[in-house]
């Protein structure tokens, strides 16, 4: 018989972290507006199951969804390797302007950190984009989600991974390689590279979001440049590390962030946008002892 959860006595020292919204907004034009994050879950450090939906909703014809939902967990894997963590955000209905659509959008992260390592597997199956259109066009978007890869070997950090490196770095040289690649894109592809901003402690950024297809605007990597709307940046992750407190034997901590919408307006609407976003991990330490000892059988030999 397989073994449940439950089965699992595992070891205590683990603080799960996991957060998500379904959309805020910073907004100077036509409205001025801030939407704080809507239906924002938030998992407790011990962690459990926390969910929300989101009804309908529309700022005077500025942006609208048509309901959504949030949800996250954390408990002990039942494969035995570690603690998994989820976070999901979906929206459905989203509707910027008419100009920016979506039938559905998705965003999810799962992650596994293994009892006796800092660095966890992840995984992003079930992000995606459903009939994402501008100005009634529909586009295509090419995602590659495994573009982490397998978790590297040993305690290795992803994006001192080469395998990790050099994806990422095919990716970004195909679209720097364009010879109408516009100067404000160098800044923003810079895959893999670490950016001290990024929880202030160290990390880097990439995106599940290789190439889109659409016949509005330009489009390089995982960002459309829209003429008379701004940018729209999809599918944009970022990893933090953070070392673990002096004098413990506490973990580094890894958390991966994903942003499945993000706007930039500056014509006919004004300010920022952000739908569906969430991140996920948590700590621990060596502490705990190791792996849990196997369950008793169940019946039978």
């Amino acid at each position: 018989m397989a073994t449940q959860p439950q089965d699992i006595a595992a070891p205590a020292k683990q603080e799960y972290d996991a957060n998500a919204y379904v959309l805020s907004a910073d907004l100077q034009q036509p409205v001025p507006s801030v939407i704080e994050p809507q239906f924002q879950v938030t998992l407790p450090k011990e962690g459990t199951y926390q969910y929300k939906t989101a009804p309908a909703y529309n700022l005077y014809g500025v942006f609208s969804y048509e309901s959504g939902y949030t949800q996250v967990s954390g408990h002990p894997s039942s494969k035995r390797e570690g603690f998994t963590t989820l976070a999901t955000s979906v929206i459905e209905g989203l509707n910027v302007l008419d100009v920016v659509t979506a039938d559905r959008v998705v965003g999810q992260i799962s992650t596994t950190r293994p009892y006796d390592g800092a660095v966890p597997s992840v995984t992003f199956l079930g992000t995606r984009f459903v009939n994402l259109r501008i100005g009634g066009h529909e586009v295509k978007v090419n995602q590659d989600l495994h573009i982490l890869g397998p978790k590297p070997a040993g305690d290795v950090f992803y994006f001192d991974d080469p395998a990790v490196q050099k994806r990422m770095s095919d990716v970004c040289n195909k679209i720097q390689g364009r010879s109408d690649f516009p100067d404000w894109a160098r800044q923003h592809f810079q895959w893999g590279k670490p950016r001290p901003q990024f929880g202030g402690q160290g990390g880097a950024a990439c995106s599940l979001v290789t190439e889109i297809e659409s016949s509005s605007g330009q489009s390089f990597g995982n960002v459309i440049d829209l003429p008379h709307f701004g940018q729209i940046f999809l599918g944009e992750v970022s990893v933090d590390r953070t070392p673990p407190p002096p004098n413990t034997d506490q973990y580094e901590t890894y958390t991966f962030h994903l942003t499945m919408v993000r706007l930039e307006m500056g014509c006919i609407g004004a300010g920022n946008l952000t739908a569906v976003k969430l991140d996920t991990n948590g700590t621990g330490s060596g502490g705990g002892g190791g792996k849990p000892p196997a369950p008793p059988p169940h019946g039978g030999k």
